[in-house]
């Protein structure tokens, strides 16, 4: 085992060699990858390798960059319209910040730990399209911190009432964004609440932070799930032999853009890979949002291959490595770790939204299903969603990061074998 402490800067002088700053462009400014503008920052890193199941992280000493709180205005079609209908007349779905003079940008700025998450409360446009709001409860970065959604009608639940498609006859669906581009916190939709809101993960009773392994800085995509959609546990997925992982499918949305936590965005599939995820299967879908520039050029996997050299490769080597520092084994993969293609991704999206009508219909489900959704055993009413937003946690201060969320991780290549 062997620390190596290094200081920030030649660490990015480095990395400018690296695949991400090369093809994904990268800011080399210090904001842009954790460490706020002029202050000092020193790193202690650690090498691990699998083998030995080593999994010490030391941590570093640098003073830590807080991301902004977003709010967010997000319109879409009436829900559970016609399917084949596109979300916006023009097929788009958009979204705009509703911003105060206390917001800042995503990237690049810093947000006071004293500053409070804010409660987004707006007016609806009167227009035939339906408006809705995300709603921030609780503190970033703790465990109350809770992100809602608000329609027209009251709050809706993001995973049941979203539509899945965003054109069915292009092929174009709706993804919800849990975790942008470059950030560490492990959000996702709380399958098991009332409402079903981003929430941050946790583990052994504190919230969950991925670990940076080299050369990447978080999350190396925008992560998030597609709505109407879920990988059924009792179902044994004849490719891999594992069993769904109870969760909606994830999506990796490889454009350009850094997008905000609880977007939707519109994106078209373009392929997926199996990972195999302590035992069970957790199917990757890789997308891209359908108004990046280069997104008319890809329309299959071999198109990422292509236009963005290294990604896919990239994209397996992250998901196979991510916890080790955590002390965990490497993950494993279906299909050798070789992605399938558009229609085979196609395929298993409507496997999974067959397996979500059926849970939604169940009348004593494990996870949480009411909803708006017409066939729904359990229906959401505009005063029960005021109720559980009533039962939450009032907007606090964002609480401080963990002292190694920016240290980076080295995996030997020993420990990939």
């Amino acid at each position: 085992m062997i620390g190596i402490g290094l200081n920030r800067q030649s660490i990015q002088s480095r990395c400018l060699c690296s695949f991400w700053l090369q093809q994904m462009g990268c800011a080399t400014s210090s904001s842009r990858i954790g460490q706020a503008q002029g202050q000092p920052h020193r790193e202690v890193t650690q090498v691990i390798d699998l083998k030995q199941h080593n999994a010490a992280v030391r941590p570093s000493t640098s003073q830590k960059i807080f991301t902004p709180t977003n709010v967010q205005r997000i319109e879409v079609k009436p829900l559970h319209s016609n399917s084949t209908a596109p979300i916006l007349s023009d097929g788009r779905i958009s979204y705009r910040d509703i911003r105060s003079a206390s917001l800042h940008s995503l990237a690049g700025s810093v947000t006071s730990p004293r500053r409070g998450v804010s409660s987004a409360s707006r007016s609806m446009a009167s227009s035939g399209d339906m408006h809705f709001e995300v709603v921030e409860r609780g503190s970033l970065y703790g465990l109350d911190y809770r992100l809602y959604f608000k329609g027209p009608n009251g709050f809706i639940s993001p995973w049941h009432d979203i539509p899945l498609y965003a054109n069915e006859a292009n092929n174009t669906f709706n993804m919800i964004v849990e975790i942008p581009r470059w950030t560490n916190a492990k959000m996702e939709m709380a399958t098991a609440e009332p409402l079903n809101p981003i929430k941050q993960d946790e583990k052994k009773g504190l919230p969950r932070f991925v670990h940076n392994i080299f050369p990447y800085k978080g999350y190396i995509w925008n992560y998030g799930a597609l709505p109407q959609t879920w990988e059924d546990p009792n179902h044994v997925v004849p490719e891999t032999g594992a069993k769904g992982d109870n969760d909606p499918i994830d999506v990796i949305e490889i454009g350009s853009k850094v997008h905000k936590r609880g977007a939707v965005v519109q994106v078209k599939i373009l392929g997926t890979v199996a990972l195999i995820d302590e035992g069970e299967t957790d199917w990757k879908l890789v997308a891209i949002d359908v108004n990046d520039p280069v997104a008319a050029q890809l329309n299959d996997i071999e198109d990422v291959n292509k236009h963005f050299p290294g990604l896919l490769s990239a994209s397996v080597e992250w998901f196979r490595v991510y916890k080790i520092p955590a002390g965990k084994p490497a993950n494993q993969f279906g299909f050798d770790g070789n992605f399938k293609d558009k229609e085979f991704a196609l395929r298993v999206i409507l496997e999974t939204h067959e397996y979500w009508k059926k849970l939604v219909k169940e009348p004593s489900p494990k996870l949480n299903t009411t909803s708006q959704v017409p066939d729904a055993a359990h229906h959401l009413t505009a005063d029960f969603g005021k109720e559980v937003i009533s039962k939450s946690a009032e907007p606090g201060p964002v609480k401080p990061l963990p002292d190694d969320v920016d240290t980076w991780h080295f995996v030997s290549a020993t420990a990939k074998l």
